[in-house]
């Protein structure tokens, strides 16, 4: 009651007088509740004492109590005194005692919630008394202090209330201990070290391990290795592997599972022991999966290549051995990591290649297709080779691959992080072991999808030189070539230009891939100006194009025609006649093609042209036509007169021959006739001789003979037994005006009548040759004469020659 009272503000010298004065029903009244008070307080007593028993150090009880009995009397509305009551004292007093112990309770236990660590550093923590002491106990604990050590927790208050502990209770010297050094984070000395050395033959196997933890006493956390508890052993392994321990890894290897392993793997340093390492791939080659993930977590601290020789090689064991059966995401997550150095690639790195290979061949195509898109993928790309190309060929025609290993296979120098020409060559080469193959054109549809997704000018540049050499070595590839590579056409066709200009050899290859609207525009850009002499070549492929275009895009193709046409009439009629069998070709084939047109449907994503252009077309076949029309009259004509100038030419050589014929004929019978005179001649000249030298006296013979000589010439004429002479010939046809045209005046044959009907006499009266001679009044000196100049008249002048034939072969009378 005297305590209320100066709660309330009653001097303490005045307690006594104001405590005799108090009515009776006023004191009744403040002892019970300070009744009621004392008996909330009594029943959190009995809940501190329950939690206690959870707790490290003892007397919360006790200090809890005295805490409570200095603050009475307390102040609690009448209204509320009967909830307060009901829904429990630590909910509502001032100080969470009840909280604060059941937090560190939980703390204790190893496993407390994030509000129960908060109330333990930002509550308990800050009390100086037991409070305090027992939340550094509680926070030290390995289990607890491996979440506490990451937050701002005032250490060196932990190290304060853990010496105090040290010091108030010798039963727990060897926690306090470990709180210091855990607070502390420092090597233990004087009596802090032999309180943890004592405390490694502690009864509690938690104590025992908390004090070996801290020594890093090797043969206490071993004992703990192969205790009960689980938790304390993973510890414990963790803790000896940090260490390097190699008894744990005799262990190990021994008879180490799963468990084992994945707990030395979490504190093993890298720089380990061949020994290690094989301890480790011998729980890995009985482990499911191989450890695969804890071994690549724990091996990636360390670059590859920095591992020693002898280390190196027994990875390149493992991964031939095991690597290959798991799955390609591990695998290739070793093979970035064992190829990781782009400047000193190390051998080791074939076997993680090998295995990347053997895994993805073992998977299903969307499993594959699925690894196609990590970067991992990119890595094993940039060190492909020409055996790791064939499995990739394979797959880029499996379903649903193709894409995506183009994808990687473009986007290789980004992917990689590198856009130097090594990157990008190794991306061109690799596209060009996979498009080789009679099938290549399976490959078009995907490589056009990855293309425009990653046409970037880093991708052009790496791949267009590629590209045109494949585009030049192989012409039956191009059509393919420029539809998997269309963002890049622009390039392609200035590279084109500029090393095959042939217009038809780019037309050829261009039409088939590019936009049919642009039809038109292409051939009238190959026909425009093209020389004559080669219009024609060029014309043959526009045909073929049209052919195949017609029926979907009738009115471009149509323009298209028209600009040739045009082309081809113009050339036409500028007198280039070699064109005339193209244009005779043109005008047999534009009516089917016009007709196609008309029967074609209505284009209607031909929006462009609003019309046919099937009247320009007929225009230029009209013009074609008319000009063909004239060639042909004119060449009917030149045909007509040359083949008169080929008979004149004929008649007049057989004339020729004929006449040279009778020429020579009728010198051979001269000349016969010539003989036979000079021999009957000298036969007279003979005679009369003789008859002479017989008749007169020897002394005259010698003048005698010189006269006989001089008249000797007479004698032809005269001597010999006369003969008829043939009656003269008359030519029985009607007679022309050349008949008695005088060619030769002063000669006996003057008319080619004379001429004829001498020759004409001679060939009926062979025999008499020399009387026809005598009756025309003519010598064989002077018929050999007369008929040398009608030969040479008749040979230049064929109208004649022809009457003579004429005449000679007529009738006469």
């Amino acid at each position: 009651m005297a305590r209320m009272l100066v709660h309330a503000g009653v001097d303490r010298y005045a307690l006594a007088d104001r405590v005799s004065l108090l009515p009776a029903t006023l004191a009744e009244r403040l002892e019970g509740r300070y009744a009621r008070l004392w008996a909330r307080v009594q029943r959190l007593l009995l809940e501190v004492s329950r939690i206690e028993e959870g707790l490290v150090l003892k007397g919360f009880r006790e200090e809890v109590e005295d805490r409570w009995v200095q603050r009475f009397p307390w102040k609690v509305p009448e209204a509320t005194a009967s909830e307060v009551v009901e829904e429990g004292l630590h909910e509502e007093v001032p100080e969470r005692e009840l909280a604060r112990l059941a937090a560190l309770a939980e703390v204790h236990q190893g496993q407390p919630s994030h509000a129960a660590l908060a109330i333990v550093v930002e509550e308990c923590l800050r009390d100086d008394g037991l409070f305090g002491q027992e939340a550094a106990l509680a926070l030290t604990p390995w289990r607890v202090w491996r979440h506490v050590r990451m937050s701002r927790v005032p250490t060196d208050r932990i190290a304060r209330l853990a010496r105090d502990v040290f010091e108030r209770f010798p039963s727990r010297r060897a926690l306090a201990a470990v709180a210091w050094v855990r607070a502390t984070d420092r090597a233990p000395e004087g009596d802090l070290l032999l309180a943890l050395r004592e405390g490694l033959s502690h009864p509690s196997e938690a104590v025992r391990f908390e004090c070996a933890h801290c020594l890093q006493d090797e043969d206490g956390l071993l004992m703990v290795v192969e205790g009960s508890d689980t938790a304390r052993g993973s510890e414990a392994r963790r803790v000896l592997a940090a260490m390097g321990s190699a008894r744990l890894l005799a262990r190990l290897e021994s008879y180490g599972d799963t468990a084992f392993a994945l707990d030395v793997l979490k504190r093993l340093p890298t720089q380990v022991t061949p020994g290690a390492l094989r301890a480790l791939f011998a729980v890995s080659s009985r482990a499911e999966g191989a450890l695969a993930e804890a071994l690549y977590s724990w091996a990636r601290a360390r670059p590859f290549a920095d591992w020693p020789p002898e280390q190196r090689s027994l990875w390149a064991d493992w991964a031939r051995s095991w690597l290959g059966r798991l799955s390609s995401k591990e695998a290739l997550r070793f093979l970035s990591w064992a190829a990781a150095s782009d400047l000193a690639p190390v051998p080791e790195a074939r076997a993680f290649m090998s295995a990347v290979v053997e895994a993805l061949s073992r998977e299903p195509a969307s499993r594959r297709a699925e690894r196609f898109q990590d970067a991992a993928f990119s890595r094993f790309l940039s060190l492909a080779d020409e055996d790791d190309a064939r499995p990739l060929h394979a797959w880029a025609r499996e379903e649903g691959c193709a894409e995506p290993l183009l994808e990687a296979l473009l986007s290789l120098p980004s992917r990689w992080g590198r856009s130097d020409a090594k990157a990008r060559e190794q991306g061109a080469r690799l596209w060009m072991a996979i498009w080789q193959g009679a099938d290549f054109r399976r490959l078009v549809v995907p490589l056009a999808k990855a293309v425009r997704a990653w046409s970037g000018s880093s991708q052009e540049e790496a791949f267009l030189g590629a590209v045109w050499q494949r585009f030049r070595q192989q012409p039956e590839e191009r059509e393919a070539l420029l539809t998997a590579f269309a963002p890049w056409r622009g390039a392609l066709w200035e590279r084109q230009r500029a090393e095959e200009p042939d217009p038809v050899v780019c037309f050829q290859t261009w039409w088939p891939v590019e936009d049919p609207a642009l039809f038109a525009e292409r051939v009238d850009a190959l026909v425009r100006d093209a020389p004559p002499e080669d219009l024609a070549r060029r014309l043959d492929p526009v045909w073929t194009a049209v052919e195949a275009r017609v029926d979907a895009w009738p009115r471009a193709t149509s323009l298209a025609v028209s600009y040739a046409a045009a082309a081809l009439s113009g050339a036409l009629r500028q007198g280039h006649d070699a064109l005339a069998p193209e244009a005779e070709w043109f005008l047999s084939w534009s009516p089917k093609f016009m007709d196609r047109v008309r029967g074609a449907p209505d284009p209607v994503h031909e929006e462009r042209y609003s019309r046919d252009f099937l009247a320009d077309i007929e225009v230029d076949a009209r013009l074609m036509r008319a000009h063909l029309d004239q060639l042909r009259a004119q060449e009917e004509a030149d045909r007509e007169a040359e083949l008169r100038r080929q008979v004149a030419e004929s008649r007049r050589r057989d004339l020729e021959r004929q006449a040279q014929q009778r020429q020579a004929e009728a010198e051979r019978e001269a000349e016969a006739l010539r003989r036979v005179a000079e021999s009957r001649r000298r036969d007279l000249e003979r005679q009369a001789q003789q008859r002479l030298v017989d008749a007169l006296p020897p002394r005259d013979l010698e003048w005698q003979a010189h006269q006989w000589q001089g008249d000797a010439e007479a004698l032809p004429r005269e001597a010999g037994p006369p003969r008829d002479a043939p009656g003269l010939l008359r030519p029985q046809g009607p007679a022309q005006p050349l008949d008695q045209e005088v060619c030769f005046p002063e000669a006996r044959l003057r008319t080619l009548v004379d001429y004829a009907r001498l020759v004409k006499a001679v060939s009926v009266n062979n025999a008499d040759a020399l009387a026809v001679f005598e009756a025309h009044g003519l010598t064989v000196a002077a018929w050999s004469s007369e008929a040398t100049a009608w030969g040479a008249l008749l040979s230049r002048r064929m109208d004649l020659a022809l009457r003579f034939s004429e005449l000679f072969q007529g009738a006469w009378g």
